[in-house]
């Protein structure tokens, strides 16, 4: 799933109901096309994300399980990692290669990493996930899931950057924040009782912050320090993620109808 599709979904669960022409209209200034916003809302229908009714968007309890989904692998950052691995294997047949291949995808989202053909491993216990991933696939029947403590063979941090791709996100990381500095400096010139901050400006720098710090999440496995490198900039780039939506934030709340696409409806 594109950071799009995922910054959709989020904001129907903070809305509960969004329209496609509110869509349009909020990501035009983004430089996303009419067709590109319509793509994405056909992908989610399709996916069994959301439902629409009356020109309305409502999230499906399966969007609600990708949201839970992603939210579990963040969580797992910070919990101690017991040494075991948790592993998922399937030997799916080729006609049905295109939910395989989904499967597959969605996996490596939530914090799985292939090891041998058909055998995915992640070290925290998502299994909650997988299930609700293979249900929406359908394809239950043919995964096996389990968890091991290896007793030859151990996945080192060096092996895990064949596993999982580290030094790309790394360099992701590293990038991300390089431009959140740059914003930083940029937002708080602005910070002052001399100048009005619109809204809307304030609503498209959150929505591009989320974008550019969401698509490194979806592919961050948030493996345990042990797998990590000593100077892993995941910390730093949150940090100042932080930093610049809680400086944001606040210039939000004059508009209480663009102030509920970023935080949740009472």
């Amino acid at each position: 799933m594109v950071s799009l599709e995922k910054q959709i979904l989020y904001m129907i669960q903070h809305r509960h109901e969004i329209t496609a022409s509110e869509l349009i209209h909020i990501y035009k200034d983004r430089g996303k096309s009419k067709q590109t916003i319509r793509n994405a809302l056909s992908t989610l229908k399709q996916k069994g994300y959301i439902l629409s009714k009356d020109r309305k968007y409502t999230l499906t309890e399966s969007g609600a399980g990708v949201i839970r989904s992603l939210q579990l692998k963040i969580s797992g950052e910070n919990k101690a990692w017991d040494g075991r691995w948790h592993f998922v294997m399937f030997s799916i047949p080729e006609q049905l290669r295109s939910l395989r291949n989904t499967f597959r995808r969605e996996l490596v989202q939530i914090g799985y990493g292939l090891l041998y053909d058909g055998v995915f491993i992640c070290p925290y216990n998502r299994n909650t996930s997988v299930l609700e991933v293979a249900k929406r696939t359908g394809l239950e029947e043919w995964i096996r899931m389990g968890s091991v403590e290896l007793e030859y063979g151990p996945i080192t941090a060096s092996l895990a950057e064949q596993i999982w791709p580290v030094q790309t996100i790394h360099e992701k990381y590293d990038q991300f924040i390089e431009w959140a500095n740059v914003k930083l400096e940029e937002w708080s010139a602005l910070l002052n009782p001399f100048t009005v901050v619109s809204p809307w400006n304030v609503l498209l720098q959150v929505l591009e912050l989320g974008e550019r710090f969401g698509e490194i999440l979806l592919e961050d496995p948030f493996l345990p320090k042990e797998l990590l490198p000593e100077n892993w900039l995941m910390e730093k780039a949150w940090d100042l993620y932080d930093k610049h939506l809680n400086q944001l934030i606040p210039l939000l709340r004059s508009d209480s109808h663009l102030f509920s696409l970023i935080v949740p409806v009472d």
